[in-house]
């Protein structure tokens, strides 16, 4: 790869693309191919089968520049598709002929069966060209922990959530990601939807994949990590999408509280909204960080809306504003009172019941 990256950086030419193809094509074919020319004498062996998966991702990259340079197209997808394929037979290939008993079994099937999921996750990401990075690897993470419940390899439950923290990283505390692209004409539905939206659901499928026993790694509970990730991620969308309808057209996407009485009032009102459904989903779900998380921004929610809407907004702004809260506030004091407390109340009935 060091020798295919230094020529490539130096001569390649894109009005001569054919020969490195062939080239890069070849050199993938040797590595991929390798261990399984010698099959029984490496079959107890994992070095050797993980190089041969590595293979197909390292130079994936390399052919992905080559073709987007010299042979633009409007169906990129099917590259990592294609890419997938020969990982899938090999994956197969060692699932019947790599005996059970074999202790190399688990890992050769982890390496091709995550490095094939890694292209098939890649396959909508790079179709729609926005983003594919970081939704490629929060879309991967999620298929390594899936993976992990058919192949129980301790390695693809760890990266697994090493990518999905690495696309919280990239989305939520690089600052870089708000300028990509300026305002579009579409409100709501747009890229930051796709985005930000799909890497929500890919944590929100996470902390349901991890649910126990499989949500200890390394001695620590990360199933609520994923869970606050995700909502973090949910919250920062609801506001990028506020600040985006917003924005003013053909601008970058701007964080402002004040000087635009409705957007401060659509601020409040949803921050309210988002509060009581966290708040909901902690008593239904009996989930005593989403209360807390609930209470805690319908908090910040009111003081926001004494010490900021009441002196800056518009007198009718202001009063849908206060109209608006006070509902959200007067249904979650509804729903704490009438469920959380029946709930609890029930719990104390059974454990007198039973003698406890």
């Amino acid at each position: 790869m060091a020798l295919e990256c230094s020529w490539h950086f130096r001569h390649f030419d894109r009005g001569s693309a054919v020969t490195p193809l062939v080239w890069y094509l070849m050199f993938y074919v040797a590595f991929a191919t390798f261990p399984f020319l010698f099959f029984r004498r490496f079959r107890d062996t994992v070095l050797l089968f993980a190089v041969a998966a590595i293979a197909g991702p390292m130079h994936f990259f390399m052919i992905y520049r080559l073709v987007t340079a010299a042979f633009p197209n409007q169906v990129m997808g099917l590259l990592p598709a294609a890419f997938s394929i020969p990982l899938l037979l090999s994956f197969m290939t060692v699932l019947k002929r790599t005996p059970e008993s074999s202790p190399a079994r688990l890992a050769q099937l982890a390496w091709f069966g995550g490095t094939a999921l890694f292209f098939i996750t890649l396959v909508v990401p790079i179709q729609f060209e926005r983003q594919w990075i970081t939704i490629g690897w929060a879309m991967e993470g999620v298929a390594l922990l899936w993976l992990f419940h058919r192949v129980p390899h301790p390695g693809l439950r760890v990266v697994g959530i090493v990518l999905l923290m690495a696309a919280f990283v990239r989305l939520a505390l690089n600052p870089a990601v708000l300028a990509y692209q300026l305002r579009s004409s579409t409100p709501i539905f747009n890229w930051y939807l796709y985005s930000y939206g799909i890497v929500t659901a890919c944590f929100a499928a996470a902390t349901r994949l991890l649910a126990p026993p499989r949500n200890i790694v390394f001695q620590e509970n990360v199933r609520p990590v994923m869970a606050g990730l995700g909502t973090i991620l949910a919250f920062l969308l609801l506001n990028i999408e506020i600040a985006d309808f917003y924005s003013p057209a053909g601008s970058s996407l701007r964080f402002q509280f004040s000087g635009n009485f409705a957007r401060d009032m659509t601020y409040s009102i949803s921050w309210a909204l988002f509060a009581l459904a966290l708040l909901l989903f902690g008593i239904f779900r009996n989930n005593l960080a989403s209360r807390y998380a609930g209470i805690g921004l319908l908090s910040a929610t009111l003081l926001k809306l004494f010490f900021h809407d009441l002196a800056r907004l518009d007198q009718l702004y202001r009063i849908a504003a206060f109209l608006g809260v006070a509902v959200v506030a007067i249904l979650a004091s509804f729903s704490y009172q009438r469920f959380y407390a029946l709930r609890v109340e029930d719990d104390v009935t059974d454990r007198e019941a039973s003698g406890v």
